[in-house]
């Protein structure tokens, strides 16, 4: 076997010095060739090479002089400085029941964002094209940002992405509509549009400004509302798999009982209701439930219909025997996921995304109690870290910005999975 190394060519050299020095800048602080030479360490005549190809780009200005700023005889060094605003990127996160909409500019600051209550629909597809391209058009609008400013769109939907094979089971009908829907959102937006599943871009966001940030070896749990799923970040890359489905977790809902439907807040309700079933049925003939029932099966006036996940946990607060039981079983049921993804894949960390604020706040320490538990009795390694996702809502949203970036910078700068487009056939490109 060979084991020659291959050269790179004139080509991929300027644009890997081209994205080191762009890199370099990005927080758009003018900075002179020397700073640049110390920051990329790159020569200086390849750094104003490099820098003039920038400008020509339209991605880097180059400032004017200022002499008082340099003590030095001679003439005054030249600063540069990239430029923001030269393109923007937009996520667009679509869910059942939301959609949300994110324009930034090209070092990552969100310029505009809005978010909007849907109606319920079975099709991903009918959300997405009826949906999307509005709020897309009215977060660049309502930015100031025009529509030929805009580079790239990513798309986060709550199922696998790359795979033209893989078809989803009736226990995700709503992620059905993936089949063919890159093709729809082409067709639809008039940018170049890159898909993504939603417990990714939850990953990158968190990789990218959350709880993850400098880790090599990280793991998201989504505690979602159809079961878990999860965005794997292995050896510093996304992992996505064959197929595009790494990280679906339907037959882990299914061996720990979550349901084909499950969902920590809809298993929270569902084994509330249990309960106050079973206090009625204790009640039996006397038609009156017993004072001492229980705060549980009080909130619901002994109702199972009733019962409600706000219920379960506000019974929690108030010291409820049955609620509390609950609300560690629920701990254990999140506990073994994390535990199957902390074995498999030895991560640094596992981020804990999809809770509200309020849920995460009961759970999360009995989810760590019982991980901890878990490695005592049945593995011998230290328990993983834990920590819930520091940017809450907003992690799969601008991990689509990070995304959309990752795109750009492959396009401008070559990648093994971009097409490379030049900065001014973006800005020129016709939208329709």
């Amino acid at each position: 076997m060979s084991t020659r190394t291959r050269t790179p060519s004139a080509a991929q050299i300027r644009w890997m010095n081209a994205a080191v020095v762009y890199e370099a800048m990005r927080a758009g602080e003018p900075c002179t060739a020397t700073e640049l030479m110390t920051a990329t360490e790159l020569s200086r005549p390849t750094v104003h090479t490099t820098c003039d190809w920038l400008i020509a780009q339209g991605l880097v200005l180059e400032m004017p002089s200022d002499a008082a700023q340099d003590d030095r005889p001679g003439r005054p060094a030249r600063r540069y400085r990239s430029d923001p605003r030269a393109g923007f990127v937009v996520s667009l996160d679509i869910h059942e029941r939301r959609v949300t909409a994110a324009v930034a500019d090209l070092t990552g600051r969100v310029c505009g964002e809005l978010s909007r209550e849907i109606s319920t629909d079975s099709s991903l597809g009918s959300q997405v094209t009826v949906h999307g391209p509005a709020i897309v058009r009215d977060v660049i609008t309502t930015a100031g940002i025009v529509p030929e400013a805009v580079w790239q769109v990513c798309v986060s939907i709550p199922a696998p992405v790359q795979s033209h094979a893989y078809a989803p089971s009736t226990a995700a009908q709503y992620r059905a509509g993936t089949r063919g829907l890159i093709t729809e959102l082409d067709r639809t937006l008039p940018w170049p549009v890159v898909a993504e599943n939603d417990a990714n871009l939850a990953m990158i966001g968190e990789h990218w400004q959350g709880a993850a940030q400098g880790l090599d070896n990280a793991v998201l749990l989504d505690v979602c509302e159809h079961g878990f799923g999860a965005g794997l970040i292995i050896n510093g890359q996304l992992v996505r798999g064959s197929t595009g489905i790494a990280g679906e977790m339907t037959a882990v809902n299914l061996l720990i009982g979550m349901g084909p439907s499950g969902g920590v807040p809809r298993k929270a309700a569902q084994l509330g209701a249990e309960a106050v079933g079973r206090a009625r049925t204790v009640a039996g003939a006397k038609h009156r439930l017993p004072a001492n029932a229980g705060r549980l099966v009080g909130l619901a006036d002994g109702d199972p219909d009733r019962v409600t996940t706000e219920m379960v946990f506000a019974a929690y607060d108030g010291g409820d025997p049955v609620a509390r039981r609950i609300v560690n079983r629920l701990g254990a049921i999140v506990a073994r996921p994390v535990a199957m993804l902390s074995t498999f894949l030895d991560p640094e960390l596992v981020v804990i995304c999809g809770l509200s604020a309020e849920m995460a706040e009961r759970l999360m320490p009995v989810i760590e109690e019982r991980t901890l538990d878990l490695y005592r009795r049945q593995f011998a390694a230290p328990a993983p870290r834990l920590s819930l996702a520091a940017l809450a809502g907003r992690a799969t949203v601008l991990g689509g910005v990070r995304r959309a970036l990752n795109e750009v910078e492959g396009r401008l700068f070559g990648s093994s999975h971009s097409d490379r487009w030049s900065a001014a056939s973006m800005r020129t490109a016709d939208v329709r």
